[in-house]
């Protein structure tokens, strides 16, 4: 009798359930709407391009060309620095020693203030060239009417990744030699002449404690990126970092004298990034009707650096 009792109650309450949702379907008077998920068209490349380093290498050499032939706006930032871990001075011919004669322990605690003086100005610019203005002494390679000509024999590879309406472009180097260095990395990067770095403000800074005379840089990691809006091939970022390991000859001056000839190892950590604005056709205030040529705005004077680059 229980069980009779206990199966009524439990369809009693079923139906009870049933009702209630029942009335309140009815009682509302709307519909429920089932949620369906668009899929997202896909917008072809203004340029697909084959996946090989050639065709990727090809594809960047005219977009970074553009970039000079057809004058955006853009903001620039360009970097150097020398990481204290990286910096040593040596007497002449014990370079790969595991160890630093102590007594030059001194000096070497002074170099690195050295070496803060030398970049003290030069360490960080940054600037806006206003679109349509001659950006040649700006973007790399400065000076030029050219962004790059670098050829796949130059690079170590290129790679190239899709991520949206965006092409991510990476161009990496093999080592390179000073003496390939103009042949190479002066296809797409700016490198000064010796004489001029020597004979510079920066290195003249350091005639108190070391007489530079000559020096030997050799590049190892140097590396391109690039981002591209790929439905109007345009590139809207781009950033490079070249590093150098340099080796300059010098000979201890004033208290250092007594040093002789001595070796000074760093590594340069050389940097510059862009931002590239392809939207703003109006060389100056868009209220302005006149038609007097753009100028650029925080025009930088070319970085007089001490160290090759």
């Amino acid at each position: 009798m229980k069980r009779i009792l206990s199966l009524g109650l439990a369809l009693l309450v079923v139906s009870a359930s049933l009702l209630s949702l029942t009335a309140c379907s009815s009682s509302s008077g709307e519909e429920v709407e089932v949620q369906t998920t668009v899929p997202v068209e896909y917008t072809e490349s203004a340029t697909p391009v084959d996946k090989s380093s050639e065709e990727i290498l090809n594809y960047f050499n005219r977009l970074v060309n553009d970039i000079k032939a057809e004058r955006p706006a853009m903001y620039y930032r360009f970097e150097l620095n020398v990481p204290n871990d990286s910096l040593k001075v040596t007497k002449a011919g014990q370079e790969e020693a595991e160890t630093v004669d102590e007594s030059l322990s001194a000096l070497n605690d002074a170099a690195k203030a050295v070496k803060d003086l030398m970049l003290e100005n030069i360490e960080e610019q940054s600037g806006d060239v206003a679109y349509g203005a001659d950006n040649t002494d700006v973007l790399l390679v400065k000076g030029e009417s050219f962004a790059s000509k670098l050829t796949v024999d130059d690079i170590k590879y290129a790679t190239m990744t899709e991520v949206g309406d965006e092409y991510f472009i990476t161009i990496e180097f093999e080592d390179v030699q000073e003496v390939d260095a103009k042949a190479i990395l002066g296809n797409a990067f700016s490198l000064r002449d010796k004489e001029d770095i020597l004979n510079s403000e920066e290195f003249a800074k350091t005639k108190s404690y070391l007489e530079m005379q000559d020096y030997t840089v050799n590049y190892s990691g140097c590396r391109i990126t690039a981002t591209v809006n790929r439905l109007t091939d345009e590139i809207t970022r781009l950033e490079y970092f070249k590093p150098a390991n340099v080796k300059v000859s010098a000979k201890g001056q004033n208290t250092f004298a007594q040093h002789g000839d001595l070796s000074v190892l760093f590594t340069l950590e050389d940097k510059a990034y862009y931002e590239i604005n392809w939207e703003n056709e109006n060389p100056t205030s868009p209220l302005d009707t006149t038609t007097e040529a753009p100028v650029v705005e925080g025009t930088m004077t070319e970085p007089t650096s001490a160290t090759a680059q």
